[in-house]
């Protein structure tokens, strides 16, 4: 059964994940009273919040006005768990991690050392999907996977900086 989360909930969900990943971000409507997107210039990212029947036309008109950037849309219907990591993935995608490591070390000590440094190698893994162009990254991600992130961070302090 899908809950529907009302939309201005949706809205202040978003903004707080943002703001406590500490990505500098601005609020607008492209299309008043239907979506909000959080544009991330930074990163090159988009995140709107969308009611999911108005899905392509939102899509559109994003694109028209940002375009090249990436896009992550939440509707109201969505598990909000799951959107946030598509959030901080795609956010990756345009650098982030190396951001919050050189401006915010104390969060990002405290992201990779939550829990979240092995969902980076998971979701690197699922990507690569043992492709043998990979070979050398799925092997240095496996091995990682094996010893305690502060390690990893004490030898490789970019390691989980990018996201393919």
């Amino acid at each position: 059964m899908e809950i529907e989360i009302p939309f201005e909930e949706m809205e202040a969900e978003i903004s707080i994940t943002l703001q406590s990943l500490k990505v500098p971000s601005k609020k607008v409507s492209v299309v008043p009273d239907v979506s909000i997107q959080f544009v991330c210039d930074e990163f090159g990212v988009v995140v709107s919040v969308i009611n999911r029947a108005d899905y392509s036309y939102i899509l559109k008109t994003v694109k028209e006005h940002y375009p090249g950037y990436n896009y992550v849309f939440v509707s109201t219907y969505d598990n909000l768990i799951e959107k946030r990591n598509q959030i901080v993935w795609t956010l990756m995608e345009g650098g982030f991690m190396t951001y919050i490591r050189q401006n915010f070390p104390r969060q990002f000590q405290h992201l990779m050392t939550d829990g979240f440094g092995n969902k980076i190698i998971r979701e690197r893994l699922r990507r690569w999907n043992d492709e043998p162009k990979f070979k050398f990254l799925i092997n240095e991600n496996v091995q990682a996977m094996d010893i305690p992130v502060t390690m990893v961070l004490a030898t490789e302090p970019a390691f989980f900086d990018y996201m393919p």
